[in-house]
């Protein structure tokens, strides 16, 4: 086999392995200057769901704006402090904080009248059904 053969395989590979990378990837719509909570997507036949780490955060501090082809999540979490108000010293400040924001653009059409979230244990689940049609 020769060298050009080779090569050219090579790059075609490449080429599907960009590919496929590009059909789902995650963004910031708008910087932020908060923090950035850790995602999970899956795909099924029928739907997508989003697992977002939104622990500490109030159910009516978060924002799910969902268009047919991307999905976007913001809000807001408090830094979590003690109600007392005689503490003497913060040891370690480690829990970010302040505004989130992350958007998520995926392969194929939902249907954005069809969306539901639900919170557990800290964790919000985003179900996005497929258009009929569009898998």
């Amino acid at each position: 086999m020769s060298r050009n053969v080779r090569l050219t395989r090579m790059i075609s590979r490449a080429g599907d392995v960009a590919f496929q990378l590009s059909n789902l990837h995650f963004s910031d719509f708008y910087p932020t200057a908060g923090w950035r909570p850790d995602i999970n997507v899956f795909r099924y036949d029928d739907r997508f769901e989003i697992c977002d780490d939104l622990s500490g955060v109030a159910k009516e501090a978060i924002v799910v704006e969902v268009l047919s082809d991307r999905v976007r999540l913001s809000g807001e979490r408090r830094q979590p402090a003690p109600d007392c108000e005689d503490c003497r010293q913060v040891i370690a400040l480690e829990i970010e904080s302040g505004h989130f924001a992350r958007e998520v653009v995926l392969p194929a059409e939902v249907e954005p009248d069809e969306v539901t979230a639900r919170q557990d244990n800290g964790l919000l689940w985003v179900v996005l059904p497929l258009r009929q049609g569009r898998a």
